[in-house]
């Protein structure tokens, strides 16, 4: 037996639900008692020639046996909906400790780990809190019940059973314990050659231009064999450990048998209590078998555990942050950036270092600067990637806020999905959709693709070129209206007329909304008035 603190307690956030998995999963264990009662009645009854007496148990153990299917179709329907609650609480709260400063600039932190740990690790968790903790409970009440029967029949038989209870739970954690060990290893080895596919995937193109295709093959079956060798070593201590709990059920059904069989060795045609007593000892080991059944399903969940704890799916302070209220460009007047200074861990200096910016809303503002001076740093701050280690951000005399910003990135972000679902997050409708493509300058090319709106986009929107990926961006962008736009480089995939309609295009929104832009482009700085310039963290305007 393995408890996890962890899933207990996110269980036990849903008591009504748990509750009731432990009370079924124990009415269906009385169901097996029952109905071993019911059938040691009957086989007495027949060795009586009492043929009206096994008639009738006949008859009871096939009305258990019905109520038994009810029963456990309504179980498993609750642990299903305990597991689905749990699994997405865990969820919410690790996607959101994800999001957190620490660890969006966690350069040790690989994506395909933490996917892995979002997708299968959150799932694997499911038949541990929706079978295993039933199923704990259930051997902890129901093994008891049971012994109890066999003790008012035979006080020998029943101590003998509970001996062979405790050494079937007790005698494995040994192995479990190499088993979690082994695990961890094994998980890790999975973790690492999840991180490395999802890379490769994603650079395959880069990698085949660099000629880096065998040393990744070379890589990748380093991986495997690692992982395989792993599995190996898990699946030896979970044989092991297997061996050591069917033995202690074999041995003590048995030494039950053997006992009941010395009881009846005067001759007698056997009673109802012999037969009970060998039904009633082999029940009584049904919530071990079960509990070891689960648990084997719920390994894999369960070597995920160290990580989902690394990544936050336990911390209820993020499980409960509160849903980013909606917000109106109409809020938004005047941005003041006072003192901002920041410095990464582990730098010598400052990257920013006392930066004062006074922008308000009616024309664009521009930050230029050369690569490294720390116009990113500025927009991750702006956006609350980062925190800062002085200074004040404020929106109209407040901290600005998260959902006050809306941004377009460089390198802009869309999801497998239709175009309509990767840009029209907030249900603006098809007017409004329209509306801010033709701003953005791609609601033509949309209509040109077949299917229009309704078009697929591949994953990462590599089914697009780089301009109308960032077109779409700007698009999403408007459709936010969120009081503060940022833009970084909105036209560096742009050729020059898509160039023009987008700096129009931010142009016209300026007047609704604070527009904060970084370019590098002489023709994208050439139409703002208020330009910027980053040099040794400090911002420092542009002589006109």
């Amino acid at each position: 037996m393995m408890i996890v603190p962890e899933l207990w307690r996110a269980a036990r956030r849903h008591p009504w639900t748990l509750t009731g998995s432990i009370l079924l999963l124990l009415l269906v264990f009385a169901t097996h008692l029952l109905q071993a009662l019911a059938l040691a009645w009957s086989l007495a009854a027949f060795v009586r020639g009492d043929v009206a007496g096994a008639g009738a148990g006949i008859g009871a153990i096939l009305a258990i046996g019905l109520t038994r299917v009810l029963l456990t179709l309504v179980q498993g329907d609750t642990a299903a909906r305990l597991g689905g609650r749990v699994r997405a609480d865990l969820r919410g709260a690790a996607v959101t400790a994800a999001l957190v400063p620490e660890r969006l600039h966690d350069a040790s932190l690989r994506d395909g780990s933490t996917q892995l740990a979002l997708g299968d690790g959150i799932d694997g968790t499911d038949a541990y809190v929706s079978k295993y903790i039933p199923a704990v409970v259930q051997l902890a009440a129901g093994s008891l019940i049971a012994v109890c029967l066999v003790a008012v029949l035979s006080p020998l038989v029943a101590l003998c059973v509970a001996a062979g209870i405790l050494l079937a739970v007790l005698g494995p954690l040994l192995w479990k314990r190499m088993l979690a060990r082994r695990g961890f290893a094994h998980r890790d080895s999975y973790e690492a050659l999840s991180g490395d596919l999802l890379e490769s995937l994603r650079g395959m193109s880069t990698l085949r231009a660099l000629g880096d295709v065998p040393a990744t093959r070379s890589r990748l079956q380093a991986r495997t064999e690692a992982l395989r060798l792993a599995t190996e070593r898990v699946m030896r201590s979970s044989l092991a450990e297997t061996a050591i709990t069917d033995f202690a059920v074999q041995a003590g059904v048995v030494i039950a048998a053997g006992l009941a069989v010395v009881s009846v060795m005067t001759g007698e045609p056997p009673a109802v209590e012999v037969y009970a007593l060998l039904l009633l000892s082999s029940e009584a080991f049904r919530p071990v078998r079960e509990l070891s059944r689960h648990w084997h399903a719920g390994f894999l969940g369960l070597t995920a555990i160290p990580g989902l704890a690394a990544l936050g799916a336990f911390d209820r302070s993020a499980a409960a942050a509160p849903e980013q209220e909606t917000v109106s460009a109409a809020g938004g007047q005047v941005l003041r950036i006072s003192g901002l200074s920041y410095r990464y861990p582990g730098a010598d200096d400052d990257v920013l270092c006392g930066v004062d910016l006074h922008a308000e809303r009616g024309e664009v503002h521009a930050i230029a600067g050369p690569s490294g001076a720390g116009k990113s740093t500025l927009f991750d701050l702006v956006l609350g990637f980062l925190p800062a280690t002085a200074g004040t951000i404020e929106l109209d005399g407040r901290p600005l806020r998260p959902c006050d910003v809306a941004v377009v990135s460089q390198r802009p972000v869309l999801f497998a999905g239709t175009i309509k679902e990767n840009v029209d997050l907030f249900d603006a409708g098809q007017e409004a959709l329209e509306d801010a493509c033709a701003a953005a300058g791609v609601l033509d090319e949309i209509r040109a693709i077949p299917g229009g709106f309704d078009a697929m986009v591949a994953e990462a929107g590599t089914s697009l070129s780089g301009g109308q990926r960032q077109r779409l961006a700007l698009a999403r962008a408007l459709l936010a209206r969120r009081p503060v736009l940022l833009v970084d480089e909105p036209t560096s995939a742009l050729d020059d007329h898509n160039a023009l309609t987008v700096a129009e295009t931010l142009e016209r929104v300026a007047t609704e909304r604070i527009v904060l832009m970084i370019s590098h482009r002489p023709e994208a700085l050439a139409r703002v008035a208020d330009v910027r310039v980053l040099r040794d963290g400090m911002l420092v305007k542009e002589p006109s």
